[in-house]
C-alpha cells in the first residue's frame, strides 16, 4: 500500500538540500539524515519553470517521436557492435548501423540510481545529494530516498510541450508514492521501482517497492520480464498513432539474478558454464527486446520520424564474473573506465547520418538537451543542465567536442576526464591516464605530468564547490579492493 504525503520537507538536524534548477547551490554542510519530500516553495518553482516552456503546434507539425532504451548492467564490450564475438545482436547493431555509434559515451556514476538520476534531468546528480544508490528496497521506501521532487525530468518537460509519455522498465529513483514515475512527468507506467527483481513471475505478493505495476496497481508478470517490458513498450508506441511520444524504457536486463528463460538458453547450447550461458541468453533476450521495440516503430510508419536512443546506465560488473567490458579497466562500482564508460547509439533516419562513429566526449546527461532539441523545445536557460544538444555534433554542424570537463564522485573516489587525459583519485591516491594512448588505464603518468594532475585537481575541486552533499551515506559495509595495490573503497 502507498501512502499520501503532504507536501512539506522534513530536514533532519540542520540538513541544507541542494538547490532549485536555475538557482546556485548552497553551501556543503552535512548532517546524517534527509527525508525527502515535496515541499510548497521549491514544487511552485518547479512549476513556474516548466510553466515557461511552449507547448508545441502539433497541428502545424508532428515533431519526432522519442524512444530512450536503457540496459542495466550490459558489459561494454557484450555488444557485437562493440567487439563481441560470443553473443550475436543482430538488433541492436543494425540499429548502431543506421545512426551513429559513439565510442567515448560516458554515464554520470558507476552504479544505476545514481546514474540514472543524471540522466533523467540532465544535471550532474550531485547538485540535488544524489550520490550513491538510495539502497535496498525497504530501507529507501522507510527513509524516503529518491530523486527529488523538485528536479526537473525530461519527461515533465516533453509532457509540457504535448507528448504523450510512458516509461517500462526498472525506475529506481524512489519507491514512494510522491517519486512514482506518473508523479515525474510520465503518465503511463509499468515496471517496478526498486533496483531489482526476477525475471520470473512472484511466487508471492510482494511489497509497493518490490513488485510489479501497471500504472500503481500490483499484478503478477507471467511472462518473462525482458519480454514482458519490450511487450508494453511496443504496445504504448502502437496506440499513439495521432500524438508525439516519449517511451522510456529502462530494462532490469542484464541486472542479476542471472536469469534466462529456456527460449534463450536454448541459442548457446556450445557454452558449458550455466552462469555464462544465462547471461549470454539474457543479453540477447535484451538484443529480441530492442527489436520488438523497432518493430513497433515500423509498424507505426512513423520509423523516419523518430529519435532512438540505446545506452546503458553502467559499466559490467565484474563480480558476476560473466561480463565483458572489452579492453576496458575494472567494471561497476568503480570510477576507471569498465565503470563508467559505455555504449551508447542515436538513430534517427534522415537527420543522424548512418554508419557514423562519434568519437567526442559524451554524457548521459546530453540525451535530455538533445532531445528537447530535437523536439523543438526552447528550455529556459534557468534550467541550467550539465548536458550538451549533440544533434550539432552529429550533423557536423559543430567540430567542438560536446564537453571540454566530465567529473565524477563516489565518497572518496573521484575523476575527472578532460580530452584525452583521465584522472583517478582514490582518498590520496592519484591516477593520471592518457586515455588516446592507453585505454585500458595500465600506465599510471601521474608523477611525470605533475602540471596536468594539478590542472584537474582544481578544476574538480571547482566542480565540487558547486554540488550539495550526499542526502544519504552509502551502504555501510564498504568493502576495499586493491587496485595497483592501492586500497580502493567501494561506496554503493
Amino acid at each position: 500500500m502507498t501512502h499520501s504525503t503532504p507536501c512539506i520537507l522534513l530536514l533532519a538536524l540542520g540538513w541544507t538540500v541542494g538547490a532549485l534548477p536555475g538557482q546556485d547551490s548552497p553551501p556543503r554542510t552535512r548532517s546524517p539524515k534527509q527525508i525527502i519530500l515535496p515541499e510548497a516553495k521549491s514544487m511552485a518553482a518547479k512549476r513556474a519553470l516548466l510553466d515557461q516552456i511552449t507547448p508545441l503546434d502539433l497541428k502545424e507539425k508532428r515533431p519526432p517521436n522519442i524512444v530512450l532504451i536503457l540496459a542495466d548492467d550490459l558489459g561494454y564490450g557484450d555488444l557485437g557492435v562493440y567487439g563481441s564475438k560470443t553473443i550475436p545482436t543482430p538488433h541492436i547493431d543494425a540499429l548502431a548501423r543506421s545512426g551513429t555509434r559513439f565510442t567515448d559515451a560516458y554515464v554520470t556514476a558507476a552504479t544505476c540510481s545514481p546514474s540514472r538520476a543524471g540522466l533523467v534531468t540532465g544535471r550532474y546528480q550531485q547538485r540535488f545529494g544524489f550520490e550513491f544508490n538510495t539502497a535496498g528496497g525497504a530501507l529507501t521506501h522507510r527513509e524516503s530516498r529518491g530523486l527529488r521532487p523538485s528536479a526537473v525530468t525530461m519527461a515533465e518537460v516533453l509532457k509540457q510541450a504535448g507528448y504523450v509519455t510512458g516509461a517500462f522498465g526498472k525506475w529506481h529513483l524512489g519507491t514512494r508514492a510522491h517519486f512514482h514515475p506518473q508523479q515525474r512527468g510520465f503518465e503511463e507506467f509499468y515496471g517496478f521501482l526498486a533496483g531489482a527483481h526476477s525475471f520470473f513471475p512472484a511466487k508471492w505478493p510482494q511489497p509497493v517497492y518490490q513488485t510489479i505495476m501497471r500504472g500503481k496497481n500490483a499484478l503478477t508478470e507471467p511472462e518473462y520480464l525482458t519480454d514482458a517490458i519490450a511487450r508494453e513498450a511496443a504496445k504504448f508506441i502502437s496506440r499513439q498513432k495521432d500524438h508525439p511520444f516519449f517511451a522510456y524504457v529502462p530494462f532490469n536486463a542484464v541486472h542479476t539474478p542471472i536469469e534466462a528463460s529456456p527460449k534463450y538458453q536454448k541459442r548457446f547450447p556450445d557454452e558449458k558454464r550455466p552462469k555464462q550461458r544465462d547471461y549470454n541468453a539474457m543479453t540477447s533476450a535484451l538484443d529480441d527486446a530492442v527489436g520488438t521495440i523497432m518493430q513497433s516503430v515500423r509498424k507505426s510508419g512513423q520509423m523516419n520520424n523518430t529519435l532512438v536512443i540505446f545506452m546503458n546506465d553502467n559499466g559490467g560488473p565484474i563480480y558476476t564474473g560473466v561480463q565483458s567490458n572489452g579492453p576496458l579497466r575494472l567494471g561497476k562500482l568503480f570510477l576507471f573506465e569498465g565503470g563508467v564508460r559505455v555504449p551508447l547509439i542515436i538513430s534517427w533516419p534522415g537527420v543522424v547520418k548512418p554508419k557514423q562513429v562519434f568519437r567526442g566526449v559524451t554524457s548521459s546527461m546530453d540525451l535530455f538537451p538533445t532531445a528537447c532539441s530535437a523536439a523543438g523545445i526552447d528550455l529556459p536557460a534557468a534550467m541550467k543542465l550539465d548536458g550538451v544538444n549533440l544533434l550539432p555534433c552529429l550533423s557536423e554542424k559543430s567540430s567542438r567536442p560536446p564537453h571540454e570537463f566530465l567529473f565524477w564522485s563516489n565518497g572518496p573516489n573521484k575523476a575527472v576526464r578532460h580530452g584525452k587525459w583521465k584522472l583517478v583519485k582514490a582518498g590520496a591516491h592519484t591516477w593520471l591516464f592518457d586515455l588516446s594512448k592507453d585505454i585500458g588505464e595500465k600506465t599510471n603518468l601521474s608523477r611525470k605530468h605533475p602540471d596536468t594532475v594539478e590542472q584537474l585537481e582544481k578544476a574538480l575541486k571547482k566542480w565540487q564547490s558547486e554540488m550539495s552533499p550526499p542526502a544519504w551515506p552509502s551502504k555501510p559495509n564498504r568493502r576495499k579492493i586493491e587496485v595497483d595495490g592501492v586500497p580502493y573503497e567501494i561506496n554503493i
